[in-house]
């Protein structure tokens, strides 16, 4: 699933190449990923200029003409890819946005996501309700965010609705260079792990982006990026042993998700 390095990679790639076109046409292949019915969009967007293409989370925000926007979420397995010859598309595109001057870019599901219109004056509740972008919150937001909450602190992280953009992958790195456990109750953080983990989450998060984002999801141009595993110190290493100190490295259960992590360096009770 695209996360917020994927997202960011993405919309600046579209914003570069997109802004200033203007909409030509929309196909629509699949209707339960949209928010209203297949005529408004091949009503609405023919003719709307692209304004501004911006990340929000793990949502794409096509700004266009006249106050409409085109949102989107890529969901699970999901690719947004551009192209100038519409005759090598998938077979498993689910909209298609071309251009008046014969460009386009399609879309694929693989997994539930999203391809939503919105107007002026129109409510989105699906973003309304994200939490805030962890790259802009300064320390002292964050120790904000993280009081008076319960819970654990990988749980937390992972509710788009206190923090949008962080996913199961890049919380593994995040977590293991704040030497945090997943399941950690969020009261019993001490103000130096709270900064370890602000400052975890900025690291991972900019240099995710730095290198194009992570080498299994495409971006916009069809390409991956160079964050994987030789960027992350014990994800996805079960039974390796910790760069760090030596210990083998455990995979346990967290929820729904899973959690790779060292026992020593990220002890449930320090």
């Amino acid at each position: 699933m695209p996360e917020l390095p994927e997202i960011v990679v993405i919309s600046r790639q579209m914003e570069r190449t997109l802004k200033g076109k203007t909409v030509a046409e929309v196909s629509i292949f699949q209707h339960k990923m949209l928010n209203r019915p297949v005529s408004d969009f091949k009503k609405i967007l023919p003719q709307k200029t692209v304004v501004s293409v911006t990340p929000f989370g793990k949502w794409i925000v096509v700004q266009c003409s006249e106050e409409y926007r085109l949102l989107i979420n890529l969901g699970m397995g999901g690719e947004m890819i551009y192209f100038t010859d519409k005759e090598s598309l998938p077979q498993n595109t689910r909209a298609i946005v071309e251009f008046s001057d014969g460009s386009g870019f399609f879309v694929t599901l693989w997994w539930f996501g999203y391809f939503h219109l919105v107007g002026k004056n129109e409510s989105h509740p699906m973003t309304e309700t994200l939490g805030p972008d962890p790259l802009s919150l300064s320390e002292t937001d964050f120790f904000r965010l993280l009081e008076n909450r319960k819970g654990q602190i990988k749980p937390f992280l992972l509710n788009q609705k206190n923090i949008r953009g962080i996913g199961n992958y890049y919380i593994q790195e995040i977590l293991y260079r704040a030497r945090l456990h997943p399941l950690r109750p969020i009261p019993t953080l001490t103000k130096e792990e709270k900064l370890r983990l602000h400052q975890a989450i900025q690291s991972v998060l900019q240099e995710a982006i730095a290198l194009g984002a992570s080498d299994y999801e495409k971006n916009f141009f069809g390409q991956t990026g160079g964050f994987g595993l030789s960027h992350m110190r014990i994800a996805y290493r079960e039974n390796a042993f910790c760069p760090c100190c030596g210990t083998k490295v455990e995979k346990i259960p967290t929820g729904t998700t899973s959690q790779f992590i060292c026992p020593q360096c990220q002890p449930f009770n320090p």
